[in-house]
């Protein structure tokens, strides 16, 4: 009875465990594609460096904001050491830059004096550039190049996530292709199994020697260790798939694919793909952004070097003592007159690093389009390799099924099943192989002309 009922449970046990077991999870290649996008580091670390390009980019944007504070001294006395007065102070500034070099500034103080009413001062200045241009101002500069530095980082995030699918189409089609490559070693594994069978059964009946039984053996052990070498491959590929979308090496997974051509082809004609290119590459809009923030820096040092004019109006209002009023108007210009040659020497140096990001522009430029004629002409190549391969494939097929039933009514033996099996296995390696070489590619060609994997 005991028994029964430790039988019992450990069936329930076994039975509950094979039921919470987790079972493989099965990925087609967009499911590995959105997966990596969601947990891969690299991305989370490219989004993050958006979001800071965005902090920055408030930060220079608060420079033309209203700004105010408060100050007090609510327990403060002065006079000589004999005889300190309680005099506190009581303060309030605010302040507003604009984009048009225009720059505003009011304070308000109060002070009080033993046995005196609080008595404020006023004042009001407003400052506004006339030359340089009031757009050159330093602080519009760093607005509009944190502006640019943003949009630098949100192509550099967006050229992160094609490089992730990217990886991820190379690194899906790869594993394709070496689990049919297993399937192959793993075929050939038991047709040298097999023959060693009967090379042996041979020897037995006289008809073989030794030297047979051993050259069988020695393609056994090479059929063993080509197996194990594939087996070796896919399983390190797998952990560095898993690793890429962020998979537990402990879950199983299954990667689903059907793969044809006409479902992969890419129709896009050379001279499209490299107009298409140039106005939308990242990589292009990237270096454009780079020689417009070498402008900025080219023009700031100008700016810096150069004369200013600027006018000026003021009020205040003071009430201690006898109430006054004062207004002001004028016109201020500031002239660098020496500075050891520093001014000119930034100015040569922001203009070179101008003409330097412009020549790297070109050089891009024509880099890209080498590179999309390059891709253009051998996925054509590849394109007809594809189309040939997967109709060598469909007449293996074929054949195999020609050869089950000629095996079924006694025709051929076994061994010629596992001969067409084989050749089978290894028309879909080629087909697999072609249609993975084409994949990366068209994936290539998209990341270059701008469009999304």
């Amino acid at each position: 009875m005991g028994k029964k009922v430790v039988s019992g449970i450990l069936l329930s046990f076994f039975l509950i465990s094979a039921g919470f077991a987790a079972e493989p999870v099965v990925l087609s290649l967009e499911d590995s594609i959105q997966r990596a996008l969601k947990y891969n580091l690299d991305v989370q670390i490219a989004n993050m460096e958006v979001k800071k390009a965005k902090l920055e980019l408030k930060k220079q944007e608060a420079a033309f904001k209203p700004q105010a504070s408060i100050s007090a001294s609510p327990l403060q006395w002065k006079g000589k050491y004999s005889l300190l007065e309680y005099s506190p102070q009581v303060g309030f500034d605010t302040s507003l830059s604009t984009q048009w070099g225009m720059d505003a500034a009011l304070s308000v103080t109060g002070k009080k004096e033993e046995g005196e009413m609080m008595e404020p001062v006023v004042s009001l200045t407003v400052t506004q550039k006339i030359l340089p241009a009031p757009e050159l101002t330093s602080s519009y500069l760093s607005l509009r190049k944190s502006f640019l530095s943003l949009k630098k980082e949100e192509l550099s995030s967006e050229e992160e996530i094609e490089n992730i699918k990217l990886l991820v189409v190379t690194s899906f089609y790869k594993i394709l292709k070496q689990e049919k490559e297993c399937e192959l070693k793993k075929l050939s594994l038991e047709q040298a199994k097999q023959n060693l069978a009967i090379v042996k059964d041979k020897l037995r009946k006289g008809i073989a020697n030794k030297i047979d039984v051993m050259d069988a053996e020695v393609e056994l052990i090479k059929a063993e260790e080509e197996f194990y070498q594939a087996k070796s491959s896919l399983s390190q590929s797998m952990i560095e798939f898993k690793e890429l979308l962020g998979i537990g090496q402990d879950e199983e997974i299954i990667l689903e694919d059907k793969p044809s051509l006409k479902d992969h082809l890419l129709k896009i004609k050379l001279e499209d793909a490299i107009k298409k290119a140039m106005e939308n590459n990242r990589q292009i809009s990237q270096q454009k952004l780079i020689v417009k923030m070498r402008q900025f820096d080219f023009i700031m040092s100008r700016s810096e070097a150069s004369a200013s004019l600027n006018l000026l109006a003021g009020y205040s209002y003071n009430t201690m003592g006898q109430n006054e009023e004062e207004y002001k108007v004028g016109m201020f210009v500031e002239i660098p007159l020496l500075d050891g040659g520093k001014g000119k020497a930034g100015i040569q140096i922001a203009e070179q690093e101008l003409e330097k990001e412009k020549l790297n522009l070109e050089k891009i430029k024509q880099d890209i389009c080498r590179k999309i004629r390059d891709n253009f002409y051998e996925l054509k190549r590849l394109e007809k390799r594809v189309l040939l391969l997967e109709l060598s494939r469909e007449k293996q097929k074929e054949a195999l099924d020609i050869t089950r039933k000629m095996f079924s009514q006694g025709a051929v033996v076994s061994q010629q099943i596992r001969e067409r099996e084989i050749s089978l296995k290894q028309a879909e390696i080629d087909f697999l192989s072609a249609l993975a070489d084409y994949e990366v590619l068209k994936a290539e060609l998209l990341k270059s002309i701008g469009e999304r994997i």
